[in-house]
């Protein structure tokens, strides 16, 4: 059993926090409002267990050290979250950035006080309905490197319908997500449309032109990504299921600051370097 704390229990950390909490392990969320259990409603893993909340870093009981963080808040959210990182995390304790972007665990890491902060790379489709009840509908696997700390995060928490596995690639693991995120939470946030929107013709060209300067920049950066990689995925979105939302999507209908900087920005920047 490992000591596992979630720091920003919605709709991706609260499904981690839930198949965590199913599999026994000791899970505390840190979270902005107060619930009393979890509730996943999902077509292949529903779940519904008590949860431990705490809604103020100065809440955190003394006592043995957390094990793993997950920081599932948006990147541009880590420095409102810092309370909860610097009360919970430390020498000996790793920490995984599950956020979009390639460079949350930067931003992550001037508040983790010695901690190992590790870059995450997350597939899973889910809302959050209301406090600790989410509804998922598709992905549940978090991505990190392949090293010798990475492997201990798998070792404590691997093993349950929230996959956390390792890649030896995790390079282009995280450009390839960062592609993904680039055609699809700009175009629909901006459109105010769940994915088939990406149907349209017009659309589909500006998707593929989207994810051909992201994977170039990605090459740069040593992913191994191709153009022909990039049209698959193009035309994979014209038979995703109607309704589909992005977490961009979410948060403009709820009138919410985007995460549009770790998204566009870290393309940016990227690019800029080379």
């Amino acid at each position: 059993m490992a000591r596992v704390a979630v720091i920003g229990p919605g709709s991706v950390g609260g499904f981690f926090a839930a198949h965590l909490t199913a599999a026994g392990h000791d899970v505390l969320s840190c979270a902005r409002r107060p619930f009393t259990e979890y509730v996943v409603e999902s077509p292949e893993t529903p779940v519904r267990v008590p949860a431990t909340v705490l809604t103020d870093p100065s809440q955190v009981p003394d006592g043995p050290a957390m094990d793993v963080i997950l920081l599932c808040v948006k990147v541009h959210q880590t420095e409102e979250a810092a309370g909860w990182i610097k009360a919970l995390c430390g020498p000996g304790v790793a920490m995984v950035t599950v956020q979009n972007g390639v460079e949350g665990h930067l931003v992550a890491t001037p508040y983790a006080d010695g901690g190992d902060v590790i870059a995450g790379v997350v597939y899973c489709g889910a809302e959050l309905i209301a406090p600790g009840h989410i509804i998922h509908s598709s992905g549940r696997r978090l991505i990190i490197s392949d090293d010798e700390r990475c492997q201990r995060v798998v070792s404590l928490i691997g093993g349950s319908p929230a996959e956390v596995v390792a890649s030896d690639d995790y390079t282009t693991e995280a450009w390839r997500k960062l592609g993904a995120n680039v055609v699809l939470n700009g175009t629909t946030g901006l459109t105010l449309q769940a994915i088939e929107v990406m149907r349209d013709p017009a659309m589909a060209k500006l998707a593929a032109n989207l994810i051909r300067e992201c994977y170039a920049v990605g090459r740069a950066e040593g992913a191994t990504l191709s153009d022909e990689d990039g049209e698959r995925f193009v035309s994979a979105l014209a038979k995703m299921p109607a309704g589909s939302i992005t977490s961009m999507l979410q948060d403009r209908r709820a009138g919410r600051s985007t995460e549009h900087d770790a998204i566009y920005g870290s393309l940016v920047r990227a690019g800029v370097r080379h």
